[in-house]
């Protein structure tokens, strides 16, 4: 449930409380006030004890409603702080990790040109390309931590991309992948999102499917959206498919926290396509689904 969505849940729930509450004390009092005047017809009632009675229902009738209206306030107040509260969080966080991705995307350049300079004189460093995995390691993460931040008001910017292309653009990044595709399509989407979508599948299929190769191919279904199926070679899921994608879903104790694919799925939700998970003869089969661009 989206943040947005649940802090107008509380709002509603509040607020229905409150004159929920407020309307049966003020019942309460009218009815006790009426009933009062009726005994004052009915019965012998000196006047003196009539008004005592009077004051004691005006009394603690007018001290109820002001307590009910009071906590409600309060309960009003509350959500209202702790959602500005929790867009302060949310800010913070967005631009701590926008500083922080540029800042890694400098180190990087500068892994890459060491790489560089390495092999002009035909040599070799562990660690320059262990650096250099981890960087794209950690970028991806702070992506994914980036669009989790940004989920409800991110906006994206929707235009026609080639997948062989975006893919071609990615796939140097996961070296230990022998990544294949059949075909092209054109597809509408976000640059940036798509691009995270599937740096998040590769990843998981390196890092917990232990998968070397990924095979990619297009499945023309002739309708408005392009199926694209993404298939690797490694051990696959723990767990049932169907439950990747959800936040914090682990299939083992040693799985990751599943925000990847998490953020993967919500992110081609909001493209308005679909993200579905099944296993292969070997592996983990993804099946992306995206509005297919006209030619």
């Amino acid at each position: 449930m989206e943040i947005r969505q649940r802090h107008r849940i509380e709002y509603g729930l509040a607020v229905a409380w409150l004159a929920f509450t407020v309307s049966l004390a003020v019942w309460w009092l009218i009815f006790g006030l009426r009933q009062a005047g009726t005994l004052e017809q009915v019965a012998q009632v000196p006047p003196r004890e009539l008004s005592r009675v009077h004051a004691m229902l005006l009394g603690e009738g007018s001290a109820l409603i002001a307590s009910l209206v009071a906590g409600g306030g309060a309960i009003l107040y509350s959500i209202h702080r702790e959602r500005r509260r929790h867009g302060a969080i949310e800010e913070f966080f967005a631009a701590f990790t926008h500083e922080l991705r540029t800042s890694l995307a400098s180190f990087r350049l500068q892994v890459e040109s060491l790489q560089e300079d390495f092999a002009e004189r035909g040599e070799q460093s562990p660690l320059l390309d262990r650096l250099l995995k981890d960087s794209v390691r950690v970028q991806l993460q702070l992506d994914n931590s980036l669009f989790y931040a940004n989920r409800d008001k991110g906006a994206l910017f929707i235009e026609r991309l080639s997948l062989r292309r975006t893919i071609d653009s990615i796939a140097p990044e996961f070296a230990e992948l022998r990544v294949s595709l059949d075909g092209d399509v054109m597809v509408l989407a976000d640059a940036r999102a798509l691009e995270s979508v599937l740096r998040n599948l590769f990843q998981n299929a390196l890092v917990h499917g232990h998968a070397t190769a990924v095979s990619i191919r297009i499945i023309d279904r002739g309708s408005a959206s392009a199926s694209i199926a993404i298939e690797d070679d490694g051990a696959g899921p723990a767990a049932d498919p169907e439950l990747l994608g959800q936040l914090f879903f682990r299939p083992t104790s040693r799985s990751g926290t599943g925000v990847g694919l998490y953020i993967s799925r919500q992110l081609v939700t909001r493209m308005k396509g679909a993200l579905l998970f099944s296993r292969g003869d070997r592996g983990l089969i993804a099946t992306l689904e995206l509005p297919k661009a006209s030619a």
